[in-house]
């Protein structure tokens, strides 16, 4: 296999929809540079819950490429559910997700992989964790991403017109 590069990443829907910046495009080439390499066998691909818990899958580390060329799909069951783990939205409603349906029937969303999270992990020799942003399965923004909701409250804080005091 060819080594693979920031422009062979981009080929895909992150590319398209422009899920990932040119930097991060970047980093995910030399990252999938080291998988070649043989230096990790799996990889966490992991995204934060709107509840603040850590959910994903274990990829080998040669589908890592995929993830960042098109995302990886998960089950919207996943943005179902209350803090003890149960489904508590009727997945089969018409409206399940946000009133348009796009949760409707268990449907897939995306985990797209934030290549300036990669850590190897310690205690799990030739593994590592990646953080992932969640998109609907077009590309499109997900409401309950926790972290587009920071991205854009740090957005917000980036006005001229505000102020962030701490103490």
């Amino acid at each position: 296999m060819g080594a693979i590069t920031p422009d062979s990443l981009k080929s895909g829907l992150t590319g398209r929809k422009g899920l990932l910046d040119d930097e991060g495009f970047r980093r995910a080439a030399e990252i999938c540079a080291e998988m070649e390499a043989g230096e990790f066998e799996t990889v966490r691909v992991c995204f934060i819950d709107q509840h603040g818990v850590l959910r994903g899958k274990t990829l080998v580390a040669g589908a890592l490429a995929s993830a960042f060329r098109s995302g990886v799909a998960m089950t919207s069951t996943l943005l179902l559910k209350d803090t003890s783990h149960r489904t508590v939205f009727d997945v089969w409603a018409a409206d399940a997700g946000f009133g348009r349906g796009v949760l409707t029937g268990a449907g897939d969303f995306l985990m797209v992989p934030d290549p300036r999270s990669f850590r190897p992990l310690p205690w799990s020799p030739h593994s590592a964790l990646i953080l992932c942003d969640i998109w609907q399965a077009d590309g499109e923004p997900l409401p309950l991403s926790a972290r587009g909701i920071l991205a854009r409250a740090l957005d917000r804080l980036n006005l001229p017109s505000i102020w962030l005091l701490l103490r």
